[in-house]
């Protein structure tokens, strides 16, 4: 008689069940990836939309007021609301209550019932790795702030003499006649990190209620084109791209992007374009002043 014999058992061989991992593996990378560009496309959408809603809410404000708001200062000019470019455009940006919560007296300031400390969603951009996720960050006087992911051009929202040093933080821009330059060449915002420091700048960000002025004050001014002391920076202020870490290798002068190949900026016409990181730095200053007589190049935007 033939003894009975074991049929063989299915299953994968050890070489088999390595490769199988092995494409799982790819595979999985594959898809993580395409998530994580997508998510980041999708953060990058939300980024131009909210600059571009600021924006417009500055030509909101505009036809009511007759200028744009000043870099800080009151808005309108001599009827004691007293506050930053962001404070003044609270309502429209659907932030009246805000707004509305720093009254007294019927006066108006950033700083009653420390408005200041109110996060505001439309103001941070979700690409930004800086922003804390409660939206807050304290200043070294242990003073809690909202912080903002966009900044305004102090070339545009300041007074500053021929030589480029800032005669007042309240300036009171008005489109199409203050903007020799064209309104279309000119920018009004940016993106700028919530959080940015290094060695030589230990403090830094973007604060959008951030009221203080004068020179050592800008570290947190929700603001670019100007440096610490108080005079404009010309061309060496042009952004930097995906600074990292942003709290150590990040210049908190400079406007700054989180995203790859360039920044959002906002044009004082109300468009919202994409500037590549390849402009060079006096295009980025032509088009920051909006009264310097330069040309832009044509393929610069």
């Amino acid at each position: 008689m033939c003894p009975n014999r074991t049929p063989p058992r299915g299953g994968f061989s050890l070489i088999e069940l390595l490769a199988a991992v092995a494409l799982l593996s790819v595979l999985f990378g594959l898809v993580l990836g395409a998530v994580q560009r997508t998510r980041l496309a999708a953060d990058r959408v939300r980024c131009q939309a909210n600059l571009r809603q600021v924006v417009q809410a500055a030509h909101a404000a505009h036809a009511a007021r007759g200028s744009l708001p000043p870099g800080v200062g009151d808005y309108p000019d001599g009827l004691d609301r007293y506050g930053t470019y962001f404070y003044h455009l609270l309502p429209y940006v659907e932030q009246q209550a805000l707004y509305e919560e720093s009254a007294f007296s019927g006066h108006k300031f950033v700083g009653r019932h420390r408005v200041y400390r109110q996060p505001v969603p439309l103001y941070v951009c979700p690409s930004d790795p800086s922003a804390p996720p409660d939206r807050t960050a304290t200043d070294v006087a242990g003073n809690v702030w909202g912080v903002a992911s966009y900044a305004v051009n102090a070339q545009v929202v300041f007074s500053v003499d021929y030589k480029g040093a800032t005669k007042s933080p309240q300036n009171y821009a008005r489109l199409h006649t203050d903007f020799p330059d064209g309104i279309s060449n000119t920018l009004l915002m940016t993106e700028k990190y919530a959080q940015c420091y290094n060695a030589e700048y230990p403090v830094g960000g973007t604060l959008w209620a951030y009221f203080l002025v004068g020179k050592g004050h800008h570290a947190y001014a929700a603001g670019f084109s100007v440096s610490w002391n108080d005079h404009s920076t010309g061309p060496a202020s042009k952004f930097q791209v995906r600074p990292h870490p942003h709290d150590g290798n990040c210049d908190p002068t400079l406007a700054s992007s989180p995203h790859e190949g360039g920044i959002m900026v906002g044009m004082a016409d109300g468009g919202v374009r994409f500037l590549s990181a390849g402009v060079t730095a006096l295009t980025w200053w032509y088009l920051c002043t909006p009264a310097g007589g330069e040309v832009v190049p044509a393929d610069a935007l």
